[in-house]
């Protein structure tokens, strides 16, 4: 595409994007799910620069909203992203020499801050140890790095399997239950942080408000005694216009 002269991150390549609306979605607004993509954009490489070796440094998938540690998603994307990486290099022969997921626990995704969670693990920022919480991919991705690949299901179960261990892991807070709302101190009251946003929110607003009241309280104070003291002045011109 020509954009004339627009600056613009899309200028600078010349190309505009569009996305199928059978793409799967997930928690960022720019990402989408398509796993052939990933063996079309390898096989590209290989093409359009002479088959270099090929180091896959991000692969991964977010989620947003409410957490949830049962990430089917991000199991089923792991799955069809590492299979389609599987079949362009050997199918295709193409020169991948390492793949490397993202990310392994919830982090600071730039602008849309602690929202879009990447992570295997999820990190409880309400609790000031923060301690990182595995999700069920994480056995399903430990479990394929395990055994170097997918288990055939008739292998199954298998000993390289990595299996979830059937009690909690020490030095781990979990996320509230569903239902159960985390309460959070705001104001020096115990309130649930939704309620505490809101607080937050409207105090935020209540704050502009005020400021831009005081702003127009002083400029109409100021527009006034401006105005009082124009008719005597005018009144002291007179008088000494009427002496001569």
């Amino acid at each position: 595409m020509d954009y004339k002269n627009l600056e613009h991150y899309d200028a600078d390549r010349g190309a505009g994007t569009v996305a199928d609306r059978t793409w799967l979605d997930s928690g960022s607004f720019w990402l989408k799910v398509t796993p052939v993509g990933f063996r079309n954009i390898l096989n590209f490489i290989k093409e359009e620069y002479g088959d270099p070796p090929i180091y896959i440094t991000e692969n991964g998938v977010s989620e947003r909203e409410s957490m949830n540690l049962n990430d089917v998603h991000r199991i089923h994307y792991y799955d069809n992203y590492i299979n389609q990486a599987l079949k362009a290099y050997l199918l295709d022969g193409i020169d991948i020499r390492g793949y490397a997921a993202w990310t392994l626990m919830d982090n600071l995704e730039w602008a849309t801050g602690f929202d879009d969670k990447f992570g295997f693990f999820y990190v409880n920022r309400s609790d000031p140890s923060l301690p990182r919480i595995p999700k069920k991919s994480v056995w399903h991705y430990a479990t394929i790095i395990n055994c170097n690949g997918f288990i055939s299901p008739g292998e199954i179960p298998h000993e390289c399997q990595i299996h979830e261990p059937d009690v909690d892991i020490p030095g781990t807070t979990p996320p509230s239950p569903p239902g159960e709302e985390l309460l959070v101190s705001f104001l020096g009251l115990e309130v649930s942080a939704p309620d505490a946003t809101l607080a937050l929110n409207v105090l935020f607003s209540l704050s502009i408000i005020a400021a831009v009241a005081v702003v127009l309280l002083v400029y109409g104070l100021v527009k006034t005694s401006k105005k009082q003291k124009r008719p005597v002045e005018e009144h002291i011109d007179l008088e000494k216009k009427d002496k001569f």
